[in-house]
């Protein structure tokens, strides 16, 4: 009787997991889709998370809510961790931080440890956590120091944890990558795996284009040059392929140790970035490429190689983590459990909202989207099937009419849940 009860039980929570299951969850930064196989680029050399989206549910369209920093994963960061949207985020101290998802965690049994990038609002990362490697900065001035490249002590740290792990309670462990981000450094052996003048770039960039004018953070010289931009994407999809390799290490550590299969592994970047497209060097701008990064996570129940397309965001892994365990998480907590999706019983959001600093606001539903400029009165409206590279500004069209108005009125309606007092206006 008892061992029926535990079936029917099983059944009912879907893919709920056991709250002993250990985590890892690593985070990279500036990682834009296009730079991973598993999204659909087959000249990039990423074969262990490539196996983490075979082995997992990727979530093809997860999107970073936007920033009031140029340094966008400090938002980005500050939300994962508290779980709060942009604007509340954007007001949480180290005196009025709520709980971080790790100290949830921690109340509930587990053994929390940090290794790498600390770039987050709020409490400091010794406050968060049990343990601690070695904490780096959100802006490196090299990756290549006295004890090694920051890349390699990021997920050699990792492995040592793992390999010298004794305790019977379950662990978490934060592994956060610097790489890709800024200054791309790493070996020439990675470097040769992608040849310059082979990095075929978007249909987005146009050499000799203008700069974007309606973004104020570009990290390049006016006007773009496609050259350039090649050489920024063969150095990223290289530090991308070295961080791989560390994964892969870490990996085969969860295996060797006997605990692979009963952890649930987490793989997400805090931002894309733009090399180029819409006349954009950097990741401060609402276009796919800096709004969308890759969101994977393999775990015990999940059903393998399942892709979502329904637009979510990075930060909702929050609460589902709390959720694949069967943990209450607290209270105040603003996204949205992806369980749901992945159980395939519930839809996506109707819209996602998204802001930069006080000089640009989106909306996407299904796949239209709608950018606006409140400085300068600019408009643009994308249609994202037919122009998944937001090439064509459908505003002025008439058939567009009736769509830019629901998109708008669905802004207005976001502002007013997230409590963003920009004034809306433009060329409508």
């Amino acid at each position: 009787m008892k061992k029926l009860l535990f079936i029917v039980l099983q059944i009912c929570l879907g893919v709920q997991i056991n709250a002993q299951t250990n985590i890892v969850f690593i985070e990279s930064d500036d990682q834009s889709n296009q730079a991973l196989g598993a999204y659909g680029n087959s000249a990039m050399v990423t074969p262990n998370i490539d196996a983490l989206a075979k082995e997992g549910v990727s979530f093809t369209a997860a999107y970073n809510m936007g920033c009031w920093s140029p340094a966008v994963c400090i938002p980005s960061r500050t939300m994962l961790f508290y779980g709060q949207h942009i604007w509340k985020s954007q007001k949480i101290t180290n005196k009025n931080a709520p709980k971080a998802f790790p100290e949830v965690l921690r109340e509930n049994g587990y053994s929390t440890y940090m290794t790498g990038k600390w770039h987050a609002w709020g409490k400091k990362p010794s406050a968060i956590f049990d343990e601690l490697g070695s904490i780096q900065p959100g802006q490196l001035k090299t990756y290549n120091t006295t004890g090694g490249h920051v890349t390699d002590i990021t997920g050699n740290e990792a492995v040592d944890y793992i390999n010298n792990y004794k305790s019977e309670k379950p662990f978490f462990m934060y592994v956060a990558f610097n790489a890709p981000h800024v200054p791309r450094q790493t070996t020439q052996n990675y470097y040769d795996l992608y040849p310059a003048k082979d990095m075929v770039l978007p249909p987005s960039v146009v050499n000799g284009k203008p700069l974007n004018k309606n973004v104020k953070y570009q990290y390049t010289n006016n006007p773009l040059s496609s050259k350039t931009m090649q050489s920024r994407v063969q150095q990223n999809n290289a530090m991308v392929t070295h961080m791989d390799d560390r994964i892969g290490d870490i990996i085969k550590a969860l295996k060797q140790k006997g605990v692979y299969d009963n952890t649930i592994i987490v793989f997400m970047s805090d931002h894309g970035i733009n090399f180029g497209e819409n006349g954009v060097a950097g990741k401060v701008c609402l276009y796919e490429p800096s709004v969308t990064a890759p969101l994977i996570i393999k775990a015990p129940k999940i059903k393998p190689n399942t892709k979502i397309k329904e637009r979510v965001y990075l930060q909702d892994v929050n609460p589902t983590l709390f959720d694949l365990l069967g943990i209450q998480g607290p209270k105040n907590i603003d996204f949205q459990s992806l369980k749901p999706l992945i159980n395939k019983e519930a839809k996506g959001r109707e819209s996602i909202y998204l802001a930069m600093f006080d000089d640009q606001r989106g909306v996407v539903s299904g796949n239209k989207k709608l950018i606006v400029y409140p400085k300068t009165g600019d408009v643009e409206y994308f249609n994202l099937k037919n122009d998944p590279w937001e090439t064509t500004n459908l505003i002025n069209e008439k058939s567009s009419t009736s769509e830019v108005k629901n998109l708008l009125n669905q802004l207005k309606n976001w502002q007013l849940k997230v409590g963003d007092t920009v004034k809306i206006s433009g060329n409508f």
